[in-house]
């Protein structure tokens, strides 16, 4: 990470941290390949001051359903 915020701050633990997170992400039940079988893909959009992101998603049933309310 070479961004100015990050100059001086970013350790080894942190590209570990990163890393192991991308290995969940992409692990089941969090990816899967889409369907070319005519399931609609859906593109969800969220944006906050300056910045946006974007997912793009197909409807599939729930493999390991996990939600909190958070006050």
């Amino acid at each position: 990470m070479t961004d100015f915020k990050l100059a001086g701050r970013w350790e080894q633990k942190h590209t570990k941290v990163l890393l192991d997170l991308k290995v969940a992400l992409m692990s089941q039940p969090m990816l899967h390949a889409p369907q070319y079988d005519g399931t609609p893909f859906v593109i969800t959009m969220d944006s906050v001051s300056q910045r946006f992101g974007t997912v793009l998603t197909q409807q599939s049933k729930v493999q390991a359903p996990n939600s909190k309310t958070v006050e």
